[in-house]
């Protein structure tokens, strides 16, 4: 028999379907959902643990590099230049840009391994590219295979540690230089440079193409400090002060000792000076320093100022017989160029940084002293 369904009823079985239909398609809403996150993190699983393989794979791979050595014996010809105070790092990095070496560890490491590397001098060497690395370490070590060397000499050395640093770097004995120190006639010094060669050892790099004597090495120095002292007119300026030449050199000698800073070294000179016309004593602890070779503090004892050399400025009125010091351009300058005024004292209250404080009467100079006492408490293993 047939039936007809009521339209009522029809309404709300359409209404129920409708529901059920929804409720369906949320429910596969949300397994796509899930089902898209799952995957995501699945990819991200896979590509982070891809990335973190490879980055372990690279360093290895670079690790491999940077420790990689060539056989050797070497190719073919090329120089290189070492430059004065270059690191055994810095070395590395020259000889691997230029094929000596494959790896800047494995140059290292054989340099750490072979006794007497730290010798290595500044120089230009002809070496191999492709070399082992220990065989270029000893090629550098070789002086044989130097082409040309540089030294450099700073400013403010006396003779005597002058030429134990070109003994090191020259491979030249001290009794060779000293023997020319000892008889300076064939080291061009100037006329009035009363037949003595401190103070005209000129601070420079200099650069030697083949193996120099200690006199040709001194040679050069005295040459390089006469092209300075023409340069800034140092003769004409020193008499133009009524200053004799020499003297002005021991002023320079003892401005290099006494600053670091050579924005206060015509302050210094101007002191130097007046001090010397009104017959005062230097009282200049750089000059006792020298006397007693005491190295290694910036202040003097009791003792050490009453020491009797003619150097001891506190006991002997006037100048030093001679240079304390090895002087540069800047030192050169200061003594023929001074300021002028009235001071007559000054006081290096920060060594560190080189502050130097000047006074014209004993009272202005005792509170720069308090200044510098100051300095000295808190920096008590520099000061004697």
């Amino acid at each position: 028999m047939n039936r007809f369904l009521d339209t009522d009823d029809a309404g709300d079985d359409f209404d129920e379907v409708d529901l059920d239909i929804d409720q369906l398609s949320t429910r596969h809403r949300g397994s796509w959902w899930k089902n898209l996150l799952a995957i995501s993190i699945s990819l991200a699983v896979l590509i982070g643990g891809g990335f973190f393989v490879y980055s372990k794979v690279k360093d290895t791979y670079q690790g491999f590099l940077q420790a990689s050595d060539y056989p050797g014996p070497g190719e073919q010809d090329v120089t290189v230049t070492i430059p004065a105070g270059a690191t055994l790092t810095e070395m590395a990095d020259i000889l691997v840009q230029a094929d000596v070496v494959a790896s800047n560890r494995a140059f290292v490491k054989a340099a750490g391994n072979t006794a007497g590397s730290s010798g290595i001098q500044p120089g230009t060497y002809q070496l191999k590219t492709q070399m082992q690395a220990v065989d270029a370490v000893r090629a550098l070590m070789d002086r044989g295979n130097m082409q040309s060397m540089q030294i450099t000499i700073p400013e403010g050395l006396r003779d005597s540690a002058l030429i134990k640093r070109l003994s090191e770097q020259l491979g030249i004995s001290t009794q060779d230089f000293q023997a020319v120190l000892d008889d300076p006639s064939q080291l061009k010094l100037p006329e009035w440079s009363n037949g003595k060669a401190e103070g005209f050892l000129f601070p420079e790099t200099y650069v030697f193409d083949t193996q120099p004597s200690a006199a040709e090495a001194l040679s050069e120095m005295t040459s390089q400090f006469n092209t300075v002292a023409d340069q800034i007119d140092f003769v004409n300026k020193a008499e133009a002060l009524g200053v004799d030449p020499y003297d002005a050199l021991i002023v320079a000698s003892i401005i290099e000792k006494e600053t670091r800073d050579p924005a206060y070294g015509p302050d210094i000179a101007q002191v130097l000076y007046n001090r010397l016309a009104d017959g005062m004593p230097l009282q200049l602890d750089s000059t006792v320093i020298y006397a007693v070779n005491s190295p290694g503090t910036i202040t003097t004892t009791d003792e050490e100022r009453a020491n009797p050399s003619p150097y001891n400025t506190y006991v002997h009125k006037g100048l030093p017989p001679g240079p304390i010091s090895n002087p540069g351009t800047n030192s050169l300058n200061a003594a023929v160029n001074p300021t002028r005024g009235d001071y007559l004292y000054f006081v290096a209250v920060n060594p560190d940084s080189g502050e130097t404080k000047f006074a014209s009467d004993g009272a202005g100079h005792e509170e720069n002293v308090a200044e510098f006492q100051s300095w000295c408490r808190a920096n008590s293993d520099r000061c004697g």
